[in-house]
């Protein structure tokens, strides 16, 4: 079956933007207006949106969330000779970024309820690394990561906290605060996909820290600090201004989206256990199907429901996506293999194997989930689980 034939599919952009195509056209027409396509007022606009969204005073836009990563490590001065802690279920990036900067990922395992870092493996990783410059925490598929006992450990050892945020940008974390407030730095992937998606390539950082901010800008443009002087190696980040008009208007939209995307999550959460699923943090549950569906987050926290990501036992899962598939509904695996086993990174794969994350690997899966796909397609996608459950 062809993309096009998909019913149900993962995401509907097109749904999206035809609700906002006025406010599009009028922002675009006002930079073509003005000449000026790179950097500019539209992304200053844009970054004081993002820091008052994230409660931090500085931002700083750019290319791509890889980027960010990219500008929040070199800013903190990380490079050869460096270990940094990270999660091995995680996109490509999170890692390849450090690696490209000269530093080793530290690999470290995930919690199987969250399917976020694990805080104690994390502690106990940083212990056996002396070299250890900062920790990559990523809120996977739009939960903030359960950070109080590596932060307190950070803390303590004087370790910055980089938060990938890429995919969870309107959570709020265990405390009630909102994503990026509390870490040194905090990364943003704008990526057309994400719940605040430019039309484009785009990224963003948010910090507390004038100094850091200062550095990143100027890394993002070569390095440059003032009108031809470069006074260290940056690189080529600037955002165009048209993607930073597309951020803003859909940026008025997210509080409505994230409300969506909540409601609809509940309502999956409801109607799979209405045939026995359990949150994962339970066992696979004895109803009539086995699945695990998202664990919820405790109040203050929010999630911000990114992806719906429920688990199934592995042998079961790819005759389950073929079986949506040949019904018309997307589905997705994130992802098919931990980034110790990415054949790029092989060289920093720890000794003993990351359980939770080859466990995971093998029994995730995204069901289809945006603010325009409704109570009665997802319904759908329910009862076609169910059913393909049943059968096998």
């Amino acid at each position: 079956m062809s993309d096009r034939q998909i019913k149900i599919p993962m995401l509907d952009l097109v749904a999206q933007h035809a609700s906002l195509k006025e406010e599009l056209l009028e922002g675009f027409s006002a930079v073509i207006s003005s000449g000026r396509f790179i950097l500019g007022d539209p992304v200053e606009a844009f970054e004081k949106d993002l820091a008052t969204l994230c409660e931090t005073p500085f931002a700083v836009a750019c290319h791509s969330g890889t980027d960010a990563l990219w500008l929040a490590l070199t800013a903190l001065g990380i490079g050869s000779g460096d270990a940094v802690l990270c999660p091995a279920y995680s996109f490509f990036a999170t890692a390849a970024t450090i690696a490209r900067i000269g530093a080793t990922p530290v690999f470290c395992d995930i919690d199987s309820a969250t399917l976020n870092l694990d805080p104690y493996d994390a502690i106990r990783r940083a212990e056996a690394t002396p070299n250890l410059r900062a920790v990559i925490s990523v809120d996977l598929f739009g939960r903030a990561c359960e950070m109080a006992p590596l932060t307190h450990y950070c803390n303590q050892r004087g370790v910055p906290i980089i938060q990938d945020a890429a995919q969870s940008l309107g959570a709020v974390d265990e405390s009630g605060h909102p994503v990026g407030s509390q870490s040194a730095i905090a990364c943003f992937s704008f990526y057309p996909t994400k719940n605040l998606g430019a039309l484009g390539d785009a990224g963003g950082i948010v910090t507390s820290d004038p100094e850091l901010r200062d550095r990143m800008a100027s890394l993002r443009v070569h390095g440059e600090t003032e009108p031809g002087i470069y006074s260290t190696l940056g690189i080529n980040s600037r955002l165009d201004a048209l993607q930073a008009v597309a951020l803003s208007v859909k940026l008025r939209h997210l509080g409505d989206w994230s409300r969506a995307r909540h409601d609809l999550a509940r309502h999956y959460d409801a109607l799979f256990a209405t045939h026995g699923a359990t949150p994962s943090d339970q066992d696979f549950g004895s109803g009539s199907i086995p699945v695990q569906t998202p664990m919820p987050v405790n109040p203050p926290g929010e999630h911000a429901y990114h992806r719906y990501v429920i688990r199934v036992p592995a042998e079961v899962r790819s005759g389950l996506m073929t079986t949506l598939l040949r019904e018309g509904i997307a589905s997705e695996t994130y992802y098919p293999r931990g980034l110790h086993e990415q054949p790029a990174l092989a060289e920093f794969k720890p000794r003993q194997p990351l359980i939770e994350t080859e466990r995971a690997s093998r029994e995730t899966l995204a069901l289809p989930l945006y603010p325009e796909l409704g109570f009665e397609r997802l319904e759908r996608v329910v009862n076609a689980v169910v059913r393909a459950l049943h059968r096998g």
